[in-house]
């Protein structure tokens, strides 16, 4: 029974630092099809197919440095919301927002780039569609489309006259352009392999190449997982790739630890560990145990990119730092190198768990690496919705109070202000704030808004998004909250649309 809880165990930690790998993998991939432009575009449109809001901000200033122009992220974004939906397409066009007026406000000028058409006067909006997708696809289109179109003539419509005619109507955005957006956002999400096969069908027409295409399979393994990077591989007709490394590096440290420096030696190596794991890429993970009945028996399950990558962890300042510091605390040691068994059921059965945690019977989702804590229920009066807080400060002496405050979707608070103001620091999900008598903004992971003692204010999720900031309260000796009304739904809607 040990022995397969040690098995479970590798592979749970493993598997959530799977991404971890694979960006370390891919740092030294060479790109020779796909131009820098092309490699920026794709990320952006994986990231914002999977909802990955904070790698996001960074993709699209990085495309932006690149030379992307502000208008041809604009198109891709908005097109998205026909393939992964309106609410990652509004957030992630959100989140540029905030990313232009963000590098505005630092004095950088991106170019604005081709006027974007927002009028298509033409007569026939379905046939200028149906057309449009017969130069995608090659081949004749029929009225209705054959299936889907005639069980549900609307949505077929909704294809033609808004797709393929409004949005395609912009030439922003080469069709081939378009295509390969769309194809990278669909490489990201599961359950769309039927789609995708027909957009790289498309893509192929437009002029995009097997070489694109295969380079960006490598681009879905760093931003998304290497299972869909596999997923695109098998639809392209390549070979996948194994979802361990052959050369990872997989071993259990058993060590017997001298009683009387237990508890010292046990947050000597938690810091070790964390340490190893945030700051070494070639890490994928440290487990540290110890058993219930013996607990001076010490077990650590420690996985590596490879054999490199281990050598390397020696060579490291914590490290050295960890073994000469317990050298006297260590009464024996012993290293056991393992094998991973049935890597593929492993994985399917974590991914089932998915990245959620259980508060007063509510599952909440992975939002941020603060703590979600308990319902908020001493101020659920003031909220519109379920919020959860976490207090994460409680020295008397330092006075600073900090806590994490988390918001389901279409959850926020009444207009309030604080008579010794208040400081929020987006840490997850996407948000809003708004002050009395200005326009609504988004908060993003990152953003810092400072809030002035005694001004109106609310803040809270979008409708669409789970939320986390981190709430310091100004002046704490002295501050008090106002309570004010309720946020209209009117007001709250307009904020969304922002």
């Amino acid at each position: 029974m040990k022995i397969k809880i040690t098995t479970i165990l590798l592979l749970f930690f493993f598997t959530i630092n799977i991404e971890n790998m694979n960006a370390q993998t891919n740092e030294k991939a060479v790109f020779t099809a796909l131009n820098e432009h092309q490699q920026h575009m794709a990320a952006i449109a994986a990231l914002t197919a999977t909802g990955n809001t904070a790698l996001l901000k960074t993709k699209l200033n990085d495309g932006l440095d690149a030379g992307l122009t502000i208008n041809e992220i604009k198109e891709a974004l908005t097109q998205l919301y026909a393939y992964c939906g309106f609410p990652r397409s509004l957030n992630a066009l959100g989140v540029f927002k905030s990313v232009v007026e963000e590098r505005s406000a630092r004095g950088i000028k991106d170019k604005e780039g081709k006027a974007i058409i927002v009028e298509n006067k033409t007569k026939d909006k379905y046939e200028q569609g149906r057309k449009t997708l017969e130069e995608l696809t090659g081949r004749r289109q029929e009225k209705p489309a054959p299936g889907f179109g005639e069980f549900t003539p609307r949505i077929d419509n909704f294809l033609k006259e808004h797709l393929f005619a409004d949005v395609f109507n912009s030439d922003v955005l080469s069709h081939r352009q378009r295509e390969f957006v769309t194809i990278s956002a669909l490489a990201s999400m599961s359950g769309v392999v039927p789609q995708l096969k027909a957009h790289i069908a498309m893509g192929k027409n437009t002029g995009i190449t097997d070489a694109q295409l295969n380079e960006l399979t490598m681009i879905i393994d760093e931003f998304v997982s290497r299972e869909q990077g596999n997923i695109l591989r098998k639809a392209i007709g390549v070979d996948e790739l194994p979802i361990t490394s052959p050369e990872m590096m997989v071993r259990i440290s058993e060590i017997e630890i001298v009683p009387e420096f237990l508890e010292q030696y046990k947050a000597i190596l938690k810091e070790e560990a964390a340490a190893s794991v945030h700051i070494e890429p070639g890490v994928v993970g440290i487990f540290p145990m110890f058993q219930k009945e013996t607990p001076n028996q010490v077990r650590i399950v420690e996985i590596y990119a490879d054999k490199n990558a281990y050598q390397s962890h020696l060579q490291t300042p914590h490290f050295k730092n960890y073994k000469e510091t317990t050298l006297e605390m260590v009464k024996s040691l012993k290293l056991v190198d393992m094998d991973v068994l049935d890597t593929q059921t492993m994985l399917a059965i974590f991914s089932k768990l998915g990245n959620t945690q259980t508060v007063n019977g509510n599952r909440i989702p992975y939002i941020s690496e603060f703590p979600t804590g308990v319902e908020n229920t001493g101020y659920a009066q003031y909220f519109k919705g379920k919020s959860y807080i976490s207090r994460l400060t409680s020295n008397q002496e330092l006075n600073v109070p900090i806590s994490n405050i988390t918001f389901e979707p279409g959850c926020y608070n009444n207009w309030h202000s604080h008579t010794g103001g208040q400081v929020l620091v987006g840490v997850g999900g996407i948000g809003i704030y708004q002050e009395r008598g200005k326009k609504a903004r988004l908060i993003i992971p990152g953003d810092v808004i400072e809030i002035a003692p005694n001004v109106e204010h609310w803040h809270g999720a979008t409708a669409n998004s789970w939320f986390s900031h981190l709430s310091i309260i100004g002046n704490p000796q002295t501050n008090e909250n106002n309570w004010l009304e309720p946020v209209s739904e009117a007001d709250y809607k307009l904020a969304n649309q922002n």
